[in-house]
């Protein structure tokens, strides 16, 4: 059973529960679907894994959210979206585990739900502090959790083209009628069309939403990579790692940037049983 509920009053401000068979309490797993943070793209990838985490017994929770080319978007708009949206489980009216919640993302997702474990640690007042639901872990699976490194590279400047072939493996958008905003504002990268700075100029905002430059909060990360993705370096994953004594970098054999999402991947499997742990 599915149900498409609004946690605020925009557009992008819903989520979609899913729910197992059953009575509860069911774990709740919070899915951040990707796509470089832009509004042409859904959780159409990530569907899968909601329904093997269904099948496995677990509430979904999966969370739409202003993206670029969107009103409002990029900082701080698309995080306050994404803390609400995961604050919001405390709210749903569902027979639902509140002692057993965890975050899972993909790509510019797993920034987000990342991000999402490090919010105990932010400052009083700065968008996203103070959560009032406890997580037992997150998962990100190829994520952007370097915004720095993201930065520097100018990472998400392909889209620019509206031509383009997009990375093997990628869903065709949702919304394509976003395509020309982004397009225009892309030129210096998708992070820094996100953030609306340099790290260069602004390292302590980045401090802020930049997982790897983050301070912990004591919400371990499992941060899975696939070691042949052609859209973010696994370096990213593996530096987030280092930097963090809860973070746990895996990296997947052969795995690219959208086969790491499929449900009999080696990655998923992984995050899968390091999910069944933490949620047990």
């Amino acid at each position: 059973m599915s149900s498409k509920i609004a946690y605020g009053s925009e557009p992008s401000q819903f989520g979609v529960l899913h729910l197992p068979d059953g009575s509860g309490p069911f774990p709740v797993v919070v899915m951040v679907h990707g796509g470089w943070w832009a509004a042409m793209w859904d959780d159409t990838a990530v569907q899968p894994l909601i329904s093997d985490l269904v099948g496995e017994g677990c509430a979904v929770w999966s969370i739409e959210y202003r993206r670029m080319g969107e009103a409002g978007a990029g900082w701080p708009g698309t995080f306050s979206d994404v803390a609400r949206a995961v604050d919001f489980v405390g709210s749903l009216d569902a027979p639902l585990d509140l002692t057993r919640v965890a975050v899972v993302g993909h790509s510019a997702g797993g920034h987000l739900a990342t991000w999402t474990a490090h919010r105990g640690a932010l400052p009083g007042g700065v968008v996203g502090a103070q959560p009032p639901v406890p997580l037992v872990g997150v998962v990100s699976i190829a994520g952007v959790l370097d915004l720095v490194a993201a930065d520097s590279a100018q990472l998400g400047t392909e889209l620019a083209d509206l031509s383009g072939e997009p990375p093997r493996g990628a869903p065709g958008p949702s919304g394509p009628d976003f395509w020309p905003v982004v397009a225009a504002g892309v030129g210096a990268g998708m992070t820094r069309f996100l953030v609306g700075v340099s790290a260069v100029a602004d390292p302590e905002l980045y401090a802020l939403v930049s997982p790897v430059e983050m301070g912990d909060a004591g919400v371990p990360v499992l941060a899975v990579h696939g070691s042949a993705d052609e859209v973010i370096p696994a370096e990213f994953s593996r530096t987030y790692a280092a930097r963090h004594a809860l973070g746990e970098f895996v990296e997947s054999p052969g795995g690219d940037h959208f086969s790491v999402i499929e449900p009999d991947s080696h990655a998923w499997s992984v995050a899968r049983k390091w999910l069944a742990d933490k949620l047990s």
